[in-house]
């Protein structure tokens, strides 16, 4: 009862998105095909009407060649008709509707994602589940096409129905009997035929990995040297079996299926030829009517096959709404209330941390009661070790987690929407892992201020404070050539301190009263790095600034160090002040 009650939230939720993307593709396809379907009935009409003038004829010479042929004229058209109408299958009407259906979830679940809290973006188990879904964008084509043709069918066959009725009970029966049964097979083993591709993908994912690394010249060196040729083999025969498992398990499945219903037609052509047979030779029924019976045997045979196979494949496209549907029903949303304003308490007093403590999975905290405060115009430097809590501390200043005990507060409010609104608008970020896009260079750094992408003054600018203002004018096109060469062949290969100029450029574009930089000198030497800190606090001005870094050597730049340890704030103060102490920032 809960599968059919989900079943039907889900034929709802689907129907009112298919409306709402395009309110006329499927009810003209599906008045379409629904008057095709009863076309075969209609002809059953004419052809026992043509075989009962002419039988009449012969047998006692009565009637004109003329009487029958208006019905000829009509049958022909019909069948015209019925022979154009059966181009209009499964993939003919997923083709038709593909632009609007797919594309049009597509921009559905990206306009969700485009809702949902970046915290929970930031995710890996919602990202597994986020990639999942938008691989099967396709399930509303498919729901809504195959339950197109199924629908159609379904009347297709109604109406055969009706003709059997009026022609015999017993055949009215025998007909209703064996749709019904196709019908129940395919319901009761829809979970069984049903293709899903997640267990698959995630079993194929580990094969393709030993199959792909084998491949590589940098593993194959490893392999040859290390003698693990056999060892990579056998791991990739055993994660290759689970895939092939899976893969003769639904080919099985489906073939028994398939069978059951191919036998069951064979089953009801007997029953109902031998039924017919047997009235034919007590004089009951005529020859134009077993002749059209035969005709409506075969009908209803093509009829229930092509209701099985869109039938799976609807509950397959169904399948995949539903877990689409639960999916943006229950992923947190971002409230919209911050974009009413912002108005702060305070203008002095940037940040406020205070007894601020997290934890990721609410059991091992990673911070520990740490509080400190960052005035206006202040340059702070955030160091320590790798995992000592840098960049988890970034992500709580900017509101991308929150804290699990302890207060912070933008400019004296607490945060909440608002003030998650009033971060974006304020704060530039560079984050250590930082992407590249597969776009321009003028692009790639346009794109930290959309407003400005088109101003070469404001990007030429922003090149320069990243210290990248000589790199696009290594390539013929300057600033429009392209980053990257997977897509377009002669885009440009840059290094890892490249990109890290690109990114940090990227920051310098959005122009922001508080800037906060992450590691933004990881993939340079020491020296180099000096020179990138030494740039951004030229040119940061009399902005809001936190720095970070594992490596100290930049600390003497900033006005005030703050020193992470175990999660922990250990150490706060300038550079002279915190060699006195002769602690952790003196040792590191």
């Amino acid at each position: 009862m809960k599968k059919i009650k989900e079943s039907l939230l889900t034929v709802g939720w689907s129907l009112k998105l298919a409306l709402k993307i395009n309110p006329f593709l499927f009810l003209l396809w599906g008045f379409l095909s629904v008057f095709l379907a009863i076309l075969p009935a209609i002809a059953l009409y004419f052809n026992k009407q043509i075989v009962s003038i002419i039988s009449t004829y012969l047998i006692s010479g009565n009637g004109i060649v003329q009487d029958v042929i208006p019905s000829i004229v009509i049958l022909g058209i019909i069948l015209i008709a019925i022979g154009l109408s059966k181009r209009i299958n499964g993939n003919f009407l997923y083709f038709v509707m593909f632009d609007s259906y797919y594309f049009g979830l597509e921009e559905h679940m990206m306009d969700v994602i485009n809702q949902i809290e970046i915290k929970t973006l930031m995710d890996k188990k919602f990202c597994d589940e986020h990639w999942s879904i938008m691989d099967r964008c396709g399930a509303l084509a498919d729901f809504m096409s195959s339950g197109c043709l199924f629908l159609s069918k379904l009347a297709g066959a109604i109406s055969l129905l009706v003709v059997a009725l009026q022609t015999s009970w017993v055949i009215f029966v025998i007909s209703s009997f064996y749709i019904l049964i196709v019908l129940i097979i395919n319901f009761t083993t829809a979970d069984k035929v049903r293709w899903d591709g997640r267990p698959h993908r995630e079993a194929s994912r580990l094969a393709d990995y030993y199959q792909s690394s084998i491949m590589t010249p940098g593993v194959a060196k490893e392999l040859r040297v290390y003698n693990l040729k056999e060892d990579i083999i056998d791991k990739w025969s055993k994660s290759y079996e689970r895939v092939e498992k899976l893969d003769k398990r639904y080919i099985k499945i489906r073939q028994v299926v398939a069978f059951i219903s191919g036998f069951g037609f064979y089953i009801f052509m007997i029953g109902m030829m031998g039924y017919s047979i047997y009235q034919v030779a007590d004089g009951v029924m005529s020859v134009d009517v077993f002749l059209m019976l035969y005709v409506m045997g075969q009908s209803i045979s093509e009829v229930t096959q092509v209701i099985s196979s869109s039938f799976q494949e609807m509950d397959r496209g169904l399948y995949f709404l539903n877990i689409q549907r639960k999916f943006v029903k229950a992923v947190p949303k971002s409230s919209k209330d911050w974009e009413e304003g912002f108005l702060p308490v305070t203008n002095d007093c940037v940040f406020k941390i205070e007894e601020l403590c997290f934890s990721y999975d609410d059991e091992k905290e990673v911070l520990h009661n740490i509080t400190f405060e960052i005035k206006k115009g202040e340059k702070i430097a955030l160091v320590g070790v790798n995992g000592s809590g840098k960049t988890t501390l970034v992500k709580l200043l900017i509101g991308l987690f929150s804290p699990t005990k302890g207060n912070i507060s933008f400019f004296g409010k607490q945060y909440d929407s608002k003030t998650r609104g009033a971060i974006i608008r304020n704060v530039g970020m560079f984050f250590q892992d930082f992407y590249i896009f597969h776009a321009s260079f003028r692009e790639n750094v346009g794109f930290g201020d959309l407003k400005s992408l088109n101003n070469l003054d404001r990007i030429n600018l922003a090149l320069e404070k990243g210290g990248a203002d000589k790199i696009p004018s290594r390539y013929p096109k300057g600033l429009e050539h392209w980053i990257k060469n997977s897509i377009i062949k002669d885009g440009a290969i840059l290094s890892g301190g490249e990109k890290q100029r690109i990114a940090i450029s990227r920051a310098h574009m959005s122009n922001k009263e508080i800037l906060i930089f992450d590691e933004p000198a990881a993939s340079l030497d020491p020296i180099a790095e000096i020179k990138q800190f030494h740039a951004i606090r030229e040119k940061i001005e009399d902005r809001t600034a936190v720095l970070i870094s594992h490596r100290v050597g930049f600390a003497r730049l900033a006005d005030r160090i703050l020193v992470l340890d175990g999660g922990k704030l250990v150490e706060n103060g300038t550079h002279e002040e915190l060699m006195l102490k002769n602690g952790i920032y003196a040792n590191l």
